[in-house]
């Protein structure tokens, strides 16, 4: 079994809201990046120019889909493709709620669950990435694919919590997954046995400014 990577996933969460800048927990509402987050989104896209990306996804909140049309002029011909999977945690009631507005003790039952926001990001990342796997051959010594997903806070430290956990992919055993910042590269090799490592988690070296340190939507309590 070659042990070379054969895929690079980028996973970038969108820029700054408002919503961000005010603590408000956000979940599925469809908010806007502030002029702050475009900037950020722009500095991403420079760090990113160079990646020979062959395939992006993003979630469709215009968060996401901003950051990711902005990072995406620089590739013009590679196709994105908007998922629903990649959609941030729904937090249901507490949409819009600042935190600390709210009860933190016990979750409304309107808010998706720990475990299915678990299934969901390992649904994605097997129908985008995991299943293919198998059947990409690179010869040693060649790049690997390039894939871009642009996605939430949330569901990156999820998704690499949980892809860690199960033994997916290596990462070192101090590695902190609380905090994934606005317009964040977090890097991730995949070989052909569905195995991998993470390369970089929650990278913020490209931002001329200091990101947020705190992510409502990633505070909650599991429930």
């Amino acid at each position: 079994m070659t042990s070379h990577p054969v895929v690079r996933v980028y996973l970038v969460r969108h820029g700054e809201t408002n919503e961000n800048r005010m603590r408000i927990i956000q979940g599925q509402m469809d908010t806007d990046l502030n002029l702050g987050g475009v900037d950020q989104a722009r500095l991403c896209g420079e760090a990113l120019k160079d990646v020979r990306f062959c395939l992006a996804f993003t979630s469709d909140l215009k968060r996401a889909f901003k950051t990711a049309e902005l990072i995406m002029q620089y590739h013009p011909n590679v196709k994105l493709v908007q998922h629903v999977g990649l959609r941030e945690r729904y937090m249901g009631e507490l949409q819009g709620v600042r935190v600390g507005g709210y009860d933190r003790s016990k979750l409304p039952k309107s808010v998706e669950t720990s475990e299915a926001f678990t299934r969901r990001t390992l649904a994605w990342w097997e129908e985008a990435i995991g299943q293919h796997l198998p059947n990409i051959s690179i010869p040693p010594g060649s790049e690997p694919l390039h894939v871009l997903a642009v996605s939430h806070g949330a569901f990156i430290a999820s998704l690499c919590q949980v892809l860690v956990m199960a033994k997916v992919i290596e990462a070192p055993p101090d590695m902190f997954f609380g905090r994934c910042f606005n317009t964040s590269i977090t890097t991730i090799d995949m070989r052909v046995d569905k195995c991998g490592t993470l390369l970089k988690y929650c990278d913020v070296s490209h931002l001329a400014q200091p990101a947020l340190e705190t992510n409502a939507d990633a505070e909650l309590k599991p429930n």
